[in-house]
């Protein structure tokens, strides 16, 4: 029960965050595999700013739907925009989702596939789809560094994330939050991290 997935839509913000859920799970014990036909666990980070991404991940997370009915014990999560976009209305087209979690929560996409694996191994409580969207007590100012845990050519490192504008037309402010920074010295120790 320890093999994952983790299919990204969207943009390089979505690659970032995938990258630091994946480095948490493996620091965690998990481990992360190439091919969704390997996984016990697959999880679609979301895009909800572009539509066509949107409709990819709820065909694939139908697809998947199918294998989880063969599988009790398959486990499915959408995280992610449309996760924080959509959260539990994605019940309604997707009932068989065991994790919702939104863009501020990636840092507790571990514990929550610990309980689930627990529930489906008969040590936890009865099973219900896992929904964790609300932003944390101050959190609104952090960045939540991470190390992608493998040596890459290149790596994407966050100096901001959010929107305060509010425009009419565009839903980054809901998905991601109020816009904050991460202090000057913060980015470049990940950077000199992540070089050495």
């Amino acid at each position: 029960m320890n093999r994952v997935y983790v299919k990204t839509y969207g943009c390089q913000m979505n690659e970032r965050d995938s990258e630091a859920v994946s480095s948490k799970l493996r620091a965690r014990g998990y481990s992360i595999v190439d091919d969704e036909k390997n996984a016990d666990v697959v999880l679609l980070n979301t895009c909800s700013v572009r539509d066509q991404a949107e409709q990819k991940a709820i065909g694939k997370a139908g697809y998947l739907a199918a294998r989880k009915k063969k599988n009790p014990n398959f486990v499915l999560g959408i995280i992610g925009c449309m996760a924080q976009n959509h959260g539990e209305d994605l019940l309604d087209r997707l009932p068989d989702l065991d994790l919702i979690v939104g863009t501020q929560k990636f840092h507790r996409v571990p514990d929550h596939l610990d309980n689930i694996v627990s529930t489906i191994t008969g040590l936890g409580p009865s099973p219900q789809t896992v929904i964790d969207l609300d932003e944390e007590e101050n959190s609104q100012n952090e960045i939540r560094e991470h190390n992608p845990g493998q040596l890459k050519v290149s790596a994407f490192v966050s100096i901001m994330q959010g929107c305060n504008m509010n425009c009419a037309f565009c839903i980054v402010p809901k998905t991601r939050g109020e816009e904050r920074y991460r202090p000057i010295e913060h980015i470049v120790a990940e950077v000199e991290e992540l070089v050495s």
